[in-house]
């Protein structure tokens, strides 16, 4: 039964386009990363040739290559931002249509009128929501590991692949936890038009409104996974800065610059650490989830 609702899930968010759109965006996303990263290296490399030859023709020493010591994974540091910003966002419309489309076309209520068990309808909602985002950023994960054979002009170590791996992975269940938010309000909801932008509205708030209160960052700058934090002198931010340790946004945005290398390098005991709130977040949410559904009155139209 899990399984099958769970194929259900994956074929519904094929036949309405939703996964090849989410599909596209991210590998767009993933693409824009890449290329931006390519730029960067494109232009650093044109000015250190030119100093090379003017300090040669001054007869002067020549400085290291930039490169020879700057992480390969650096390259993506911009997925880390995207994630984040449109990740999150794809994972919420991912986790509103899961729940959202049984209720719409009466599917929930036809299914409850039998003796089937909500708590394996919550788990195959979720087991479908789990594959498709897992599928997308598995193809992201490929066309990030392309990005750097192009423009590295080698194939990563198996060091780099699996702290690609190991990024990927914390993202998935960053994104989930966007996925369960949009999941709880279309079930919550009677409205559908309300539902969505409810959801949206707590990824408003987790990305950018509880890292500027933790830390005093401006909105933008807080999708910034190499800024340090203002000054905590203000007595405000002083007492706002101990909630950091919980704030997913922020341990995403630091776990991931530790792994990718785009900041210095912290222990593994300290960057798991920093993924216990994300996974402790997600965990209430799919209990919580799960206790919406077992309550919901499917009878209930929506408005």
């Amino acid at each position: 039964m899990v399984w099958n609702i769970a194929r259900q899930q994956l074929l519904t968010l094929r036949r309405s386009g939703t996964f090849i759109a989410i599909l596209a965006t991210m590998l767009l996303m993933t693409a824009l990363a890449g290329f931006i990263g390519w730029m960067s290296h494109h232009t650093i490399i044109k000015v250190y040739d030119e100093t090379v030859r003017l300090l040669t023709a001054q007869g002067k020493p020549i400085p290291a290559n930039p490169f020879d010591s700057k992480p390969e994974l650096a390259l993506l540091s911009n997925l880390a931002i995207y994630v984040p910003l449109i990740g999150a966002i794809l994972a919420t419309i991912v986790g509103h249509i899961a729940m959202m489309e049984d209720r719409a076309s009466g599917a929930a209520r036809l299914l409850f009128s039998r003796p089937i068990s909500r708590s394996r309808y919550v788990i195959g909602k979720f087991l479908g929501t789990t594959i498709a985002l897992a599928g997308v950023l598995a193809a992201s994960a490929v066309l990030s590991t392309l990005s750097l054979v192009i423009v590295n002009r080698n194939v990563p170590a198996a060091g780099e692949v699996g702290r690609l791996a190991v990024f990927f992975g914390i993202s998935l269940v960053y994104m989930l936890v966007f996925a369960l938010v949009g999941m709880a309000f279309a079930i919550t909801s009677r409205n559908r038009s309300f539902a969505i932008v409810a959801a949206l509205g707590v990824w408003l708030v987790l990305t950018f409104v509880v890292p500027q209160v933790t830390s005093g960052l401006r909105p933008t700058t807080s999708l910034n996974p190499i800024t340090d934090p203002v000054s905590t002198s203000q007595s405000f931010f002083q007492v706002t800065a101990h909630a950091r340790p919980i704030s997913v946004s922020e341990q995403y945005k630091r776990v991931s610059a530790s792994v990718l290398q785009t900041e210095p390098a912290e222990s593994p005991s300290r960057s798991a650490l920093r993924v216990v709130p994300i996974l402790a977040l997600a965990l209430l949410l799919a209990l919580g989830v799960g206790g919406l559904v077992a309550r919901h009155d499917y009878s209930r139209g929506l408005q």
